[in-house]
């Protein structure tokens, strides 16, 4: 939800600038400045993972980037002489940002779903822009990128290797506008381009869902590990975050530093443990693990603790509180 919100703010502040009509020498120095304050912005530690939950998508996102970067300049001459209200794209786009965000907690590939939907859906009017066609085409194409921002997003920005994850997962965005620009020179190829890709997209999603379905049903069925083997630190991760999903507090409702001092605090952390691996303070622990409980609906660990074992986690006394 905060990246939904950031989204929403930061096109809402870069339409007023458009709307001010600044100088693109004023313009884009500004533009250049807001993103160069970013930098002194808190350095998480990274830990290395495996990026194989990211790989399988990383077609989908640069075909979709590809398409509709190639789709929106083509819409962009017919959408600016026939639009109903200068503007009015932008509440697509927004409201689809915040819808998306809610439905990632629900669920993480539905924006994916939606967004795929809505693309194909832009592209059907590609046959004829007109004053209908082309306002429905901008709308559509508004909020099928809404609705893949928050996705991508959602999907990179979690874990321990957010680095790693941001910098595959948007160069893979970035990729897909930077190979369709140059096409838009040849003649029809991008109208060519837009209509079959986008049926490649589409099919494409349907059998990745299909393969991952059965993949799930696969890995549900294998054998499990012994007993005496601690499962690997990624099946943890995601064992908690079933059962927080469970409690009805999904992993994406928790901040990166909120994430790692709960699987901290369920794995038998102590408050000054975890302030010493955290590079924290030991009030600063605190005041997160009070969020922690508010959002889970408990007010201590051993509470907590409970509550995770009726959801079917591990019992509390094998995680006995500091």
């Amino acid at each position: 939800m905060a990246a939904a919100q950031g989204l929403a703010l930061g096109n809402i502040f870069l339409a007023l600038f458009l709307w001010i009509d600044l100088p693109q020498k004023i313009l884009f120095p500004l533009l250049g400045l807001l993103l160069l304050a970013q930098i002194p912005a808190p350095f998480h530690p990274q830990q290395r993972e495996s990026l194989r939950d990211l790989l399988p998508y990383l077609p989908f996102i640069f075909v979709f980037y590809l398409l509709i970067g190639t789709f929106y300049v083509c819409l962009m001459p017919s959408y600016v002489r026939f639009s109903y209200l200068k503007g009015l794209e932008l509440f697509f786009y927004i409201g689809a940002v915040l819808l998306a965000a809610l439905l990632f907690r629900q669920k993480r590939d539905y924006p994916l779903a939606i967004g795929v939907g809505m693309g194909v859906f832009a592209v059907a009017f590609l046959h004829d822009f007109n004053r209908l066609t082309s306002n429905l085409a901008m709308y559509a194409v508004q909020a099928a990128a809404g609705f893949m921002d928050i996705f991508c997003l959602g999907l990179f920005l979690r874990g321990q290797d957010v680095i790693r994850r941001f910098g595959l997962g948007a160069g893979c965005m970035l990729a897909g506008p930077t190979v369709g620009l140059p096409l838009l020179y040849a003649q029809r190829w991008p109208f060519f381009m837009c209509t079959g890709g986008n049926l490649v997209l589409g099919i494409g999603l349907i059998l990745f869902y299909f393969v991952q379905s059965a993949r799930t049903r696969r890995s549900s069925e294998g054998t499990p590990s012994a007993p005496d083997t601690p499962p690997p630190p990624e099946t943890q991760e995601t064992h908690l975050a079933e059962l927080c999903r469970r409690l009805g507090a999904p992993r994406e409702i928790f901040s990166y530093r909120e994430w790692e001092i709960l699987k901290l605090a369920v794995s038998g952390k102590a408050i000054r443990e975890i302030a010493s691996l955290l590079n924290l303070s030991e009030s600063s622990v605190k005041t997160y693990l009070q969020r922690i409980y508010r959002k889970l609906g408990v007010s201590s660990k051993a509470e907590l603790l409970r509550k995770l074992a009726r959801a079917g986690g591990v019992a509390p006394e094998d995680h006995p509180s500091p």
